[in-house]
């Protein structure tokens, strides 16, 4: 396989690629749980989670919380294997690559889709336990974990929120990447965009569960 340059004189695809790899990061550093403490909208978030968790703890009934987190698993299984198929077409799409432009293209397509596929994994695992642990005794959880039960359980839950958080944003990212070969520039504003609504989600002073 031999990989061509495209046309040297347009650099508009290469610095489009580039701003897109940038705001990647950006969104990966401002989405870390240390990156800005305090009342952000990240911590209103979590005060609800770990306030429901008490709530269902206090009303003694756990059948919500399993039915809820089996079907959050069937719906994160089914993502899994579209993310797996998804991958295995890009792959060989970046076999049959003619230019280093497209090859570039697919290979941040890829990159993106295994950061959503480590943070499905990672939510899958976390989620399988959390229904379990409503159920065991807080002082045995006391004794190991050095927290309360209500603590635990929404530390668990800020931990599959966020996994999930990053995987949807992830998958915007590939829709956005999807208009590379459209317009560049239509490419860099959507990525622009989304950047913008993503920081400002984690990093407001209000919940923004909702993304405008």
């Amino acid at each position: 396989m031999y990989l061509t340059l495209g046309d040297p004189s347009d650099l508009t695809e290469i610095v489009s690629l580039t701003i897109f790899a940038v705001c990647f990061i950006i969104t990966i550093i401002t989405s870390g749980r240390s990156f800005k403490r305090g009342n952000t909208a990240r911590e209103v978030r979590s005060e609800y989670r770990r306030s429901w968790a008490a709530a269902v703890l206090k009303a003694g009934n756990v059948s919500p919380v399993a039915d809820l987190f089996r079907n959050n698993l069937t719906i994160l299984t089914a993502m899994l294997g579209g993310l797996v198929v998804a991958a295995g077409l890009v792959l060989n799409a970046i076999g049959s690559a003619t230019t280093m432009i497209s090859l570039l293209h697919l290979g941040l397509i890829l990159v993106v889709m295994i950061f959503a596929f480590f943070h499905l994994l990672m939510e899958i695992r976390t989620s399988t336990y959390i229904p379990l642990i409503f159920s065991v005794d807080g002082k045995l959880i006391e004794k190991h974990e050095k927290m309360t039960k209500e603590e635990y359980l929404g530390r668990l839950m800020d931990n599959t929120y966020d996994d999930f958080s990053s995987t949807i944003n992830a998958l915007f990212y590939i829709a956005a990447l999807l208009f590379f070969p459209i317009s560049p520039l239509l490419f860099i504003f959507i990525t622009l965009l989304l950047t913008y609504l993503f920081v400002r989600r984690d990093i407001s002073e209000k919940s923004r569960i909702e993304i405008f």
